[in-house]
């Protein structure tokens, strides 16, 4: 292998394991003015899940708000649950929600995850995430393995 392709495969390692953050969209599409960094509690009426970085959450009056997750929170698709806790009268961008796993016999915590921004949409927009095929990292090229040449044994 050559050695300039060994941080290729490094960040393409990286990635696969997780380790690089992917929210379903290119950061730049997300204008962080337009987000807003909390939402008051007592005004969400419900939260639908998209995907593993991707939360809904519906507002008492009809406003949705979309919270792209910053990293992938695994498990959150699956379990279509979490928990939060705040001693505050609302939920903000820098607080931890937890997935919880139903093991039959209960609920029983699983990763956490931090929030990102909520950003208002549409319920048209909420409809067409709901109906997306769920985010994926994108699909990279990996390199070609270069084949080495092994020896006779000594």
């Amino acid at each position: 292998m050559l050695k300039k392709s060994k941080p290729v495969v490094a960040a393409i390692g990286c990635f696969l394991l997780g380790l690089v953050p992917f929210t379903g969209v290119v950061a730049d599409e997300l204008d962080e003015a337009e987000g807003e960094r909390c939402i008051l509690l007592n005004r969400i009426s419900s939260t639908y899940i998209v995907d593993d970085y991707n939360i809904l959450f519906y507002m008492r009056g009809g406003k949705i708000y979309r919270n792209p997750l910053p990293h992938r929170c695994g498990g959150l698709r699956n379990e279509r649950r979490f928990m939060y806790r705040t001693s505050m009268s609302r939920l903000c961008d820098l607080d931890i929600i937890t997935v919880l796993y139903d093991q039959g016999f209960g609920l029983m915590p699983g990763p956490s995850c931090g929030l990102g921004r909520f950003y208002p949409i549409t319920e048209e927009d909420a409809e067409a995430l709901k109906n997306a095929p769920p985010s994926e990292p994108p699909a990279e090229d990996l390199p070609t393995a270069e084949p080495e040449e092994i020896g006779e044994p000594e």
